[in-house]
């Protein structure tokens, strides 16, 4: 028997804590604490996902990613038709039995069927009657009040274009991953198809802010400054393929910066945030991304375009990127970084293609880093060849300019003569 009854224990209530999301671990940076430009790239695009496909109509679908295998739903043409004018025939009613030609056959001018021995009148184009199996072109028959003389014959097939030559029921026309541009879709009605499946354009919105940031067109009073980098980057992002919608914020309030991103969310894939060009500027709107998403800010061994911030913003996580405010390094940095986040969400390709070519003068860069020059290309003889553009006003640079030569970390130096590599900057 127990002396003492034992106390029992009270429950102990453990509280839970709500994990708090983060992203995942970045990439890790190289000896002098940067990250490659390909780390980079490469980060952000685990960071997002392509859009939901669903169905749209030909025209609505242009320039998008099908989602789905598609097949000819008809025959192309749809019935046998005359390539000539001439005669409808069956080739066999040409040759008797002895092997020899026919001389005459009646013609046909009723509905129906092609009796046997005879020809019937047809235009080029005109469905054939059934039973005919080729045309006999006007040269080849003399009328004689209901009888043809025939002068020639023909074989099965001659001169008839078949159902089904162009394509058929069932044949093969696009696959998953092709983009319909204006000859697809023609092509896909002809073939008797009104909808596909594909992802939708990416809406982009793009956002312009800093103290004193007026649109074009309105009076310039004290110290506000006219904002083309928001223009420039709307412009980009609708040149990758993408839905665009522009906001200008002519404030560094963070109230104000908060409310006017939020409220873009509903309608936004992506976000793009540019600035004035001033620190405040854009260490305000960084803030702003920090306090409503879950944020990477990283140095990036890219010139130009070093400080390169990155965040899933809102309840439902959308991308947003954070352009440097100099008009060079924004735009620079939009083609490495945001551009393959368009191409992404619309389940296109997002690796850009190196070109190769010859450079017209020496070019330097920093081992370790990235360098991306604004460039244009000439051929002379068959022969691409690749020249710097160098401006002092940065948007007249960035106007002239048609490609971004590409030195990457490996590269110190290329001299006049050799091989250097670029982007094509309106290559989709």
């Amino acid at each position: 028997m127990a002396w003492f009854g034992r106390k029992s224990e009270a429950p102990v209530e453990v509280e839970e804590v709500e994990e708090q999301p983060v992203l995942p671990d970045p990439p890790a940076p190289n000896e002098a604490g940067l990250r490659s430009m390909q780390d980079h790239i490469d980060y952000l695009l685990r960071l997002v996902e392509p859009l939901n496909p669903f169905g749209m109509s030909l025209l609505e679908a242009w320039d998008q990613v099908l989602c789905e295998d598609l097949e000819s739903l008809v025959d192309v043409p749809a019935h046998t038709t005359a390539l000539v004018e001439g005669y409808a025939v069956r080739a066999e009613d040409l040759v008797v039995e002895d092997g020899q030609s026919v001389e005459t056959m009646d013609l046909f001018d009723g509905e129906g069927r092609l009796p046997l021995g005879a020809i019937k009148t047809v235009d080029a184009g005109d469905k054939l009657p059934p039973g005919a199996t080729a045309v006999l072109p006007t040269t080849y028959v003399a009328l004689e009040g209901e009888l043809g003389r025939i002068f020639e014959r023909v074989t099965d097939g001659e001169y008839v274009r078949t159902a089904g030559e162009h394509l058929s029921a069932g044949e093969a026309l696009m696959h998953e991953g092709d983009v319909l541009d204006e000859r697809h879709i023609g092509l896909l009605a002809g073939a008797g198809i009104n909808k596909v499946f594909v992802r939708p354009r990416p809406r982009v919105v793009v956002v312009g802010s800093g103290e004193g940031l007026v649109e074009p067109g309105l009076a310039i009073q004290g110290e506000q400054t006219i904002d083309a980098n928001s223009f420039l980057i709307a412009a980009a992002a609708r040149a990758a393929g993408a839905q665009v919608f522009h906001v200008i914020v002519g404030s560094n309030d963070p109230a104000e910066l908060k409310q006017a991103v939020t409220d873009q969310l509903i309608r936004a894939d992506f976000v793009i945030s540019t600035t004035g060009g001033r620190r405040e500027d854009y260490e305000t709107m960084a803030a702003t991304m920090d306090d409503i998403g879950l944020v990477d800010s990283a140095q990036v061994a890219t010139t130009p375009g070093r400080t390169q911030t990155f965040g899933l913003i809102g309840e439902d996580r959308i991308p947003m990127i954070m352009l440097p405010g100099n008009p060079v390094s924004a735009y620079v940095s939009f083609q490495a970084f945001g551009w393959p986040l368009i191409r992404k969400l619309a389940g296109a390709e997002p690796q850009r293609k190196l070109h190769r070519g010859i450079a017209t003068t020496g070019l330097r860069s920093l081992k370790g880093q990235t360098h991306l020059l604004r460039g244009i290309v000439t051929t002379e003889r068959s022969i691409t060849r690749v020249s710097q553009v160098s401006q002092p006003h940065a948007l007249s640079e960035l106007a002239e300019s048609k490609i971004l030569i590409v030195l990457d970390e490996d590269t110190e130096q290329v001299r006049a003569g050799e091989s250097v590599f670029y982007w094509k900057l309106d290559e989709n």
